[in-house]
């Protein structure tokens, strides 16, 4: 099965992103104290199930960082039940191995926008018998989807990911409550276009998973839709060319030294599955055809807070006119 109209399915992911949308559920985010979080999750929900595709762009120039797990007990330790660890192939032509993967970009999407470190084991689900890539920690100066909570606050301020024009990279982030951080300056012009491992950049992303920390209950898998072109191949980064000065973040997980770094001098544009909703990916072929269909959509709906923004109108009058009640009742028995 192969793509049909890759510009159609571009042009829809991008109409599902408003910047508009966005500025409204940062704003309301940081009223959602109002609310219990078990009901501001399931509100998070129902709006979703009107809209259950959310388009997101990675930029140009994505890195991937991969250290060897050190501590494979451990490792396996932060993975729910129904993973299983896994070794996995990085590029095609290589001998599997056991990975802490590091994913870092700068993103815009239909429910957030800004830069974000994602962190990751590679295992398989051992429902489905696909191999997944299993989140275990997020930095990120804009807010996260997670099972656990939905909408999370951003934990990181200091969050920098960027390139020069002489191909330079500097990348660090700081999480905001620690002192666990990775300071990281290079360069990638001396890259090489290498093939990737298609199981693990393709169904992969069609099989995500959350670790302990971030899971709830039952933690479904979640897929992304996208062209399979667009990790086919990537920048293969010389190691002596990337300077690690400084990294906390898992010291007694991974090896300290980088062993492959790899960039994407692209855009990639993805369909993401809403919270609450799940788009079941057997394979690649399914994949394609979920694509196709999402290319010859008329009109998608983007993610809407309206219904976030009527709730929190509720409980602040509802606040008001408890609190205006009392004052009456203060200055009648005075």
């Amino acid at each position: 099965m192969k793509i049909i109209d890759d510009e159609k399915f571009i042009r829809n992911v991008e109409s599902l992103i408003d910047p508009k949308e966005v500025s409204f559920l940062y704003f309301f985010q940081t009223f959602k104290r109002l609310l219990p979080r078990s009901l501001f999750k399931k509100l998070l929900i129902k709006t979703s199930k009107k809209t259950p595709y959310m388009g997101f762009v990675i930029e140009p120039y994505s890195m991937f960082l991969f250290f060897k797990l050190k501590n494979i007990e451990k490792a396996k330790k932060l993975l729910s039940e129904r993973y299983e660890l896994k070794k996995t192939r990085i590029f095609a032509d290589e001998e599997p191995d056991h990975y802490l993967g590091m994913g870092v970009f700068n993103t815009r999407a239909s429910t957030f926008w800004g830069s974000r470190l994602e962190v990751y084991l590679v295992a398989e689900d051992k429902e489905t018998g696909l191999i997944s890539w299993i989140f275990i920690d997020i930095l990120s100066n804009t807010i996260i989807a997670l099972p656990s909570v939905g909408v999370a606050d951003r934990n990181s301020k200091n969050a920098i990911y960027t390139t020069s024009s002489k191909g330079e990279i500097l990348l660090d982030f700081k999480e905001d409550t620690t002192d666990r951080q990775i300071i990281l300056t290079g360069n990638i012009t001396n890259g090489k276009i290498r093939s990737l491992d298609q199981p693990l950049w393709v169904i992969g992303n069609t099989s995500i998973g959350h670790g302990k920390k971030f899971s709830d209950n039952k933690d479904d898998t979640l897929a992304v839709i996208f062209d399979p072109a667009e990790v086919e191949k990537a920048l293969e980064i010389p190691i002596e060319d990337i300077h690690i000065e400084f990294n906390t973040l898992f010291p007694d997980l991974a090896e300290p030294e980088l062993c492959k770094a790899l960039c994407f001098p692209f855009a990639q544009h993805y369909i993401a599955d809403s919270p609450g909703c799940r788009t079941y990916i057997k394979n690649i072929n399914d994949m394609i055809e979920n694509y196709n269909k999402i290319a010859n959509m008329k009109e998608m709906k983007t993610f809407s807070t309206r219904s976030i923004k009527i709730m929190l109108l509720m409980g602040i009058s509802l606040f008001m006119i408890i609190f205006i009640s009392l004052i009456i009742l203060l200055i009648i028995n005075l």
